[in-house]
């Protein structure tokens, strides 16, 4: 499963360095409270907001990659995200999940993104990922419209682009027939979580349990871009996500699932002049669940700054290889291509 931050997360303060001393001295008034932060260990700590992420620390269901990025970063989140999810600085054309569903199969629930937009992560060349909007999920139109609908699902005498079209309005079919009743049974729980991560994770947690074949899902959390007012607004995002993805977690404890959370890019490590911090490079990815716990990669080093940013020691790709490898199994390069580097142990 894939969380996405989007606005560039700051990573220096999502896993802290705080036994370094350079740390507040860069930091000025954004450094956190070693006091109040969850230890881990080897100068290391969590956000106070993440408090249950603390709880999975110490189970071993949460791993933290150092230093994740690539090469050539020019800080624009359009351009970043592309990369990201295209798993290529070249090829932005295709995601790395679509490509996955390329691959084979044909079943339009092996991927589903929560939300009304479908993420380029989960487009590939022949297929894309299934988009669940919150909320009731039913075909659209009234009963006129929905009998034209069904008959253009049959796919019999077509030609080949009226047979595209029809197998295209049979997947919406077969996934609302899927998904609606399961996503019914969470209006409560949308209802008291509106339409923010504990909603879209809570929606993934009823389609786990209904037994749906699907093996990847992808949901978003906005917000992240704190160039003002840092302080008060990445607390709140950060116990929006600690919140929801230990919920999660704890739902489907002992179960082989496994969350992934990223941003496009950290924070630069200086503060700007609105109490807030710019675009920078190195970041952190956090991995939940079934996964194999502690630290993975070089945290940051802060006596070696390239141009005031934290250093790219982790290829993105070497991530996305430990979970397609561990998790969908696969190979990496068939996904990834041949110049992508080792993949990273990162699932039990």
């Amino acid at each position: 499963m894939i969380v996405t931050l989007a606005g560039g997360n700051d990573a220096l303060n999502t896993v802290v360095p705080v036994g370094d001393p350079r740390y507040h001295d860069l930091r000025g008034a954004l450094a956190l409270d070693p006091g109040a932060a969850h230890d881990l260990g080897d100068g290391l700590a969590l956000h106070p907001s993440l408090t249950r992420s603390k709880s999975l620390w110490d189970d071993g269901r949460l791993a933290i990659v150092h230093g994740v990025g690539f090469d050539g970063l020019d800080r624009s989140h359009f351009h970043c995200m592309d990369v990201w999810q295209a798993a290529s600085t070249e090829d932005l054309s295709t995601g790395w999940v679509g490509r996955w569903l390329d691959l084979g199969g044909s079943d339009p629930l092996d991927a589903i993104a929560v939300g009304r937009m479908l993420p380029l992560l989960a487009r590939g060349r022949r297929r894309s990922a299934a988009s669940v909007p919150l909320g009731p999920f039913e075909p659209p139109g009234a009963p006129g419209l929905e009998e034209l609908l069904v008959g253009m699902a049959d796919r019999d005498e077509r030609p080949p682009l009226g047979t595209l079209v029809a197998a295209s309005s049979a997947d919406l079919y077969a996934v609302a027939d899927a998904v609606g009743p399961v996503v019914a049974g969470t209006a409560e729980v949308e209802a008291t979580a509106g339409d923010g991560l504990a909603a879209s994770l809570g929606t993934v947690a009823a389609l786990i349990d209904a037994g749906l074949p699907t093996r990847t899902y992808a949901v978003e959390l906005g917000g992240f871009d704190t160039h003002a007012n840092q302080a008060p607004v990445h607390e709140a995002l950060l116990a929006e996500l600690d919140g929801a993805l230990g919920e999660l977690c704890d739902h489907v404890a002992g179960r082989d699932v496994t969350v992934v959370v990223y941003s496009e890019f950290g924070r630069r490590v200086a503060p700007n002049g609105s109490a807030g911090t710019d675009h920078g490079a190195g970041g952190t990815v956090l991995l939940a669940g079934n996964v194999q716990g502690g630290h993975h990669g070089e945290p940051a080093d802060l006596g070696r700054l390239m141009d005031g940013d934290l250093r790219t020691t982790v290829d993105f790709r070497a991530v996305y290889g430990g979970l397609l490898e561990g998790v969908l199994a696969v190979p990496a390069a068939d996904v990834l291509g041949q110049d992508a580097p080792a993949p990273l142990d990162l699932v039990s």
